[in-house]
């Protein structure tokens, strides 16, 4: 072979060599960004579904709210003229107060049966033998 042609074949050799090694690394490049978009994807999801499950797993931090009772501190006159509204607001806020009264009966037995729960639990955890641990 004829050095010429050797010269002309390492250089395209080169040439493609270069081409190959930028088209990987853009490919990389481009890999690596689409890989980075799924992780940070996945990271907002994962945030997302602690988030959602940490909401719903939230106790109800009130659970039997009482009714409002009717305003009597008005004047005379006004709870003259509007006697029928004020008495049908008194009878709907007894009957919303006997509901709110089952309702803190049910929390109370309730709270009672997870108080059980936690003092069997309690109970069991102190007949557990401690592990004896070897001093050095």
């Amino acid at each position: 072979m004829e050095p010429r042609y050797e010269t002309q074949t390492l250089r395209k050799d080169q040439e493609i060599l270069a081409f190959l090694l930028v088209h990987g690394a853009v490919r990389s490049a481009g890999l690596a960004l689409q890989m980075r978009r799924q992780e940070l994807n996945l990271a907002a999801i994962i945030v997302f579904m602690f988030m959602n499950s940490a909401a719903i797993a939230q106790p109800e931090a009130i659970r039997c709210l009482p009714p409002e009772v009717p305003a009597t501190d008005l004047p005379e006159a006004v709870l003259a003229e509007y006697r029928a509204e004020i008495a049908a607001e008194f009878e709907a806020y007894f009957a919303a107060v006997s509901t709110h009264i089952a309702c803190l009966d049910t929390e109370r037995n309730r709270a009672l049966s997870e108080a059980h729960r936690a003092t069997e639990d309690y109970s069991t955890f102190l007949n557990i033998p401690p592990v004896q641990k070897d001093l050095p």
